[in-house]
């Protein structure tokens, strides 16, 4: 079909994309798209530049830098909180930092792990302001929801851990892996079933004023002296010796993470007074410009879900040579736009010659692999000159499935051999050197609907190779394949039909 469509200059194969039924999904909100597009741009043409001359000289560049040590972040602690070494590590006891909306850079230990839900997530006890205790007891770390005016990418800057300026309080909190900002080295003894079990009793209204267990207030001074004596951090476990990676992409990304953050404190817009107000309002214009971006790649050709493997059909289209670089048709291209079934092969075979030294009857039955569809049947006797021709048409088969694989496309080789199956090679033969209908049905357990079938389609496939013949000027095969029409097309199998015909 890519080819047939590229010998035609007036059409695009992308503008068939768009109408086609698998896109229909990402077409049907296009006029919406439009809009919000009409609308985003609108938007940002109201923002005005920044007139900070401290803020101007790179606060573009650390908005690129914290949104990528943002992503970057929940990537990892992601893959850390389900690896098998990093669960082990995670355990009662252990102390992270936590950050979410509600608790910035608090220390916490956690009490215990769940994997009830799609993803794994830690009970832990985080220190907080006493006024703070009875709001947060019990929420979900991941469910807290961020405040509208709050920026989608959070500055990056030093800070000290939190440290209660009162009475000390404490939260017990259900998070994910993307609330933990790191792992410490340090463990604490916990009685986590006691701390659990005096937090549920807390949360019942006539216990609620009651002050916290024993076990609770050891484990929440022992935070809190942590937390004093070491008010710039602890001491972070290193991911990829404590974990044991080997995995070279997340490495590479702990690398790249590290390299960041040692980079991250020389920006100079971080010296600016109103460096808060400035990076929200910077955020928010991003935030326009990102969504503009997003709506016009909706509304693009590189949207098309189908768009990927069209471009490496055409890299295999290339390699075979039915087209050039600038996707014009050569010869071969013409030859398969003749043929209609696994036309990459049968041109093959043409170019090839494989099939013009062979008698009309080994053709058929060589070709019939191109239409018989069975997957289990008797193995056919072959001759020796049949076994050498299935074993080219595999070859052959093989090669393109192996340029098929190096050209991105997901169809394994042997699925791609697979599909021309040999299991009516033997009846095709006899029937194409005469042998009555009632004796080929006996050399295979196929049935005789499938035989008939079979062989009717066969005879539009010797027609396309003999149509690819007349192309490129090959005398002999032409006169080959209609002889090779001429031998399958009589008796029973070409029947009228008396309800067709």
């Amino acid at each position: 079909m890519i080819l047939n469509l590229l010998r035609v200059e007036e059409l695009r194969v992308e503008d068939m994309m768009k109408r086609s039924f698998s896109e229909s999904k990402t077409r049907k909100d296009a006029d919406t798209h439009r809009e919000n597009m009409r609308a985003a741009s609108k938007k940002l043409r109201e923002f005005k530049d920044l007139q900070c001359f401290m803020c101007l000289a790179d606060l573009e560049s650390y908005y690129h830098t914290c949104r990528e040590m943002q992503t970057l972040k929940k990537d990892l602690q992601r893959v850390i909180a389900s690896h098998p070494t990093g669960v082990k590590i995670l355990s009662t006891g252990r102390v992270i930092i936590v950050q979410t909306q509600n608790h910035k850079n608090a220390l916490g230990v956690i009490l215990s792990s769940s994997t009830a839900g799609k993803e794994r997530t830690f009970k832990t006890l985080v220190i907080c302001d006493k006024d703070a205790t009875s709001q947060n007891d019990g929420k979900s770390g991941g469910c807290e929801k961020s405040s509208s005016n709050s920026p989608h990418v959070q500055p990056i800057i030093k800070e000290k851990l939190f440290n209660p300026e009162g009475a000390c309080g404490q939260a017990v909190l259900d998070l994910k892996g993307t609330d933990i900002e790191a792992i410490s080295t340090q463990t604490i003894k916990v009685a986590a079933e006691k701390i659990a079990d005096d937090v549920k009793k807390r949360q019942i209204p006539r216990f609620r004023n009651d002050p916290p267990g024993q076990s609770t207030s050891i484990a929440t001074q022992e935070l809190l002296r942590l937390t004093e004596a070491n008010p710039d951090g602890l001491e972070k476990i290193d991911p990829v010796s404590d974990l044991h990676l080997r995995d070279i992409d997340l490495v590479e990304k702990f690398q790249r993470l590290s390299s960041l953050e040692s980079l991250v404190g020389q920006f100079s817009c971080l010296t600016c007074a109103n460096f808060q107000d400035h990076f929200a309002y910077h955020c928010q214009k991003m935030k326009l410009k990102e969504d503009l971006d997003h709506f016009k790649f909706l509304l693009s050709d590189s949207s098309l879900e189908l768009l990927p493997e069209y471009h490496q059909r055409i890299q295999v289209l290339r390699e075979l040579r039915h087209i050039d670089s600038s996707n014009a048709i050569q010869l071969k291209g013409r030859v398969a736009c003749e043929i209609n079934n696994h036309e990459l092969v049968i041109t093959e075979l043409v170019f090839q010659n494989i099939l013009s030294p062979l008698p009309p009857a080994e053709i058929a039955a060589l070709l019939s692999c191109m239409v018989f569809q069975e997957k289990r049947c008797a193995e056919p006797e072959l001759t020796k000159s049949l076994k050498e021709g299935v074993s080219r048409i595999k070859a052959e088969a093989t090669r393109i499935g192996e340029i098929q694989r190096e050209k991105g496309m997901d169809m394994p080789v042997e699925d791609f051999v697979e599909q021309f199956r040999f299991g009516l090679t033997q009846v095709v033969y006899e029937w194409a050197r005469g042998m009555p209908f009632i004796d080929i049905t006996q050399l295979t357990d196929v049935s005789e609907g499938n035989i008939v079938r079979t062989i009717q389609r066969l005879d539009e496939t010797c027609r396309d190779v003999r149509n690819a013949a007349r192309i490129i000027g090959d005398p002999t095969l032409f006169q080959k394949m209609e002889d090779t029409s001429q031998a399958i097309k009589r008796d029973i199998v070409f029947a009228a039909s008396l309800y067709t015909q």
